[in-house]
């Protein structure tokens, strides 16, 4: 009877574990998911850090660097340069950053976002995005 009882045990215990295994089983050893190293074909990943603007910018950020990834195997060129100037004195501090980028689009890239990831601990959001 004793046996028994133990092995009941054993098995509920291991039953109760399963979700908690099969829960981790889409993320990899370092905590990330496993997109984000070895997205799909169709997929692309971005990734964007803090942002003075808030979450919803880093998000966007994220997402425009997916896009670029997706628009780039596709042969569309894009080129961006940016000037920063700083001008400093004892009294104050003066930084003027400039942007121009110019693109060249042949075709339509139409994407959808599939799944997103932030580590709260870096401040980083990763997206993954794929071809539609």
């Amino acid at each position: 009877m004793k046996n028994l009882i133990k092995k009941c045990l054993f098995v509920t215990g291991i039953l109760a574990c399963l979700p908690v295994l099969f829960a981790c089983a889409t993320q990899s050893s370092s905590g990330y998911p496993q997109w984000i190293e070895s997205p799909d074909i169709n997929q692309a990943v971005g990734r964007c850090e803090s942002h003075a603007l808030g979450r919803h910018k880093q998000k966007e950020c994220a997402l425009a660097r997916a896009r670029l990834e997706l628009a780039a195997r596709q042969g569309v060129v894009i080129s961006a340069e940016t000037v920063l100037t700083e001008h400093a004195t004892n009294l104050s501090t003066k930084s003027t950053l400039e942007g121009v980028t110019t693109q060249s689009v042949e075709s339509v890239i139409k994407a959808r976002l599939v799944d997103s990831y932030h580590d709260k601990q870096r401040d980083i959001i990763w997206v993954l995005i794929e071809e539609n």
